[in-house]
């Protein structure tokens, strides 16, 4: 595969499976204590990465889940938020401010604090009760932070009744990594011909529903127009034909994101009648293409556990566009389009970003 680094990877992953006993430790100990609730709370992609930990719970567990962007949280902490909180911080960096205020507040309310990061000993990690450390780069770190997410709420809702195939579920989930790997494989050449032809593409729409729609806001948001600067909008499958229909224009992609959970059929609305309204008003010149984790093979005996890893599987085959993007359009994925802040100063003398956030182009 192109520019990947395929131990790495397998290494990466691996140590986040590992993680298990320490994440089951730290939930079980919670569960024995007791709590009120679970709070999500994350900027940018990693509270794009909650937005299916939610749904799988909402539909799945009776356990009260709040997914939330960090810096809302502190303007406005939701009136449920108490010291019998549980609040989930994911980070790649370990200093984003957002993330890194938001645990000292959590931490001094009283309420536990669960954090996963990626560079241990820097500032989050003082306001972690349960430090989950695995190292991870940008290309692989989604991975990482799903499968820490997925084996704590698998363990939340064992410890209450609502997961009694935990046990199987996380056995055949520690067989993943080669899987994914062949899922990469298997999108490659489609990813680079999609990236070959959308090279010059300036606008194009990231599609999703259920357990996919966080992952088409994060692809929308921290790939293509962070990452690309390319203009993009996500759109829930659900509200596509309320207004965004309308926004369709000649030479624009729409990119598909398929999962397997209810909602599939929101998709196939989308798709059925965005071709028919793209034949009648724009004949060929609005592409569309489809990602589905449906086919791609994976270590479960029961078709439930699919939903469940289908956000992960889907950013490891997206990654492989994100990939040769970068090759076309000859754009780093770490280059930020920042010549005035979001304050309206120059980046380089502002005070929002520290250095290494600058320097990396990566705030996460």
């Amino acid at each position: 595969m192109f520019n990947f680094n395929v131990p790495r990877y397998e290494k990466v992953v691996t140590d986040a499976i590992n993680l298990r006993p320490q994440i089951e430790a730290a939930v079980d100990k919670i569960c024995k204590e007791g709590y009120s609730n679970i709070f999500f709370i994350g900027c940018g992609g990693t509270y794009a990465h909650s937005l299916p930990m939610k749904y799988w719970m909402d539909g799945s567990s009776s356990i009260d889940t709040v997914s939330v962007i960090a810096a809302e949280f502190m303007a406005a902490p939701p009136k449920k938020f108490t010291k019998d909180s549980v609040c989930v911080f994911s980070t790649r960096s370990g200093n984003t401010k957002e993330i890194v205020a938001a645990a000292k507040f959590c931490k001094e309310a009283g309420a536990r604090t669960i954090v996963y990061v990626s560079n241990d000993n820097t500032p989050v990690c003082e306001y972690a009760d349960y430090k989950l450390f695995s190292f991870a780069e940008d290309d692989c770190l989604c991975e990482a932070i799903y499968t820490y997410m997925i084996t704590m709420i698998a363990r939340f809702m064992k410890n209450a009744g609502e997961f009694p195939k935990y046990d199987q579920f996380m056995d055949e989930y520690a067989k993943i990594v080669p899987y994914l790997l062949k899922a990469k494989e298997q999108y490659e050449d489609r990813c680079a011909k999609m990236a070959a032809e959308h090279k010059d593409t300036d606008y194009h729409m990231v599609i999703g529903s259920g357990m996919l729609w966080g992952e088409a806001y994060d692809y929308a948001m921290c790939i293509l127009e962070e990452m690309q600067w390319i203009k993009t909008k996500s759109i829930h499958a659900a509200e596509f034909f309320h207004g965004t229909i309308e926004l369709l224009e000649e030479g624009m992609s729409l990119i598909l994101f398929y999962g397997e959970d209810e909602t599939r059929p929101l998709m196939d609305r989308v798709d059925t009648f965005s071709e028919k309204i793209i034949k009648e008003k724009f004949g060929t010149n609005i592409c569309v293409n489809k990602f589905d984790t449906k086919e791609v093979e994976l270590p479960f005996t029961d078709p439930e556990f699919r939903k469940i890893v289908s956000p992960m599987v889907m950013y490891a085959i997206t990654e492989r566009l994100s990939c040769h993007l970068e090759k076309e359009r000859n754009h780093p994925l770490t280059r930020w389009n920042i010549k005035l802040c979001i304050c309206g100063c120059s980046l380089k003398g502002c005070s929002l970003f520290t250095k290494e956030e600058k320097d990396a182009g990566s705030h996460i």
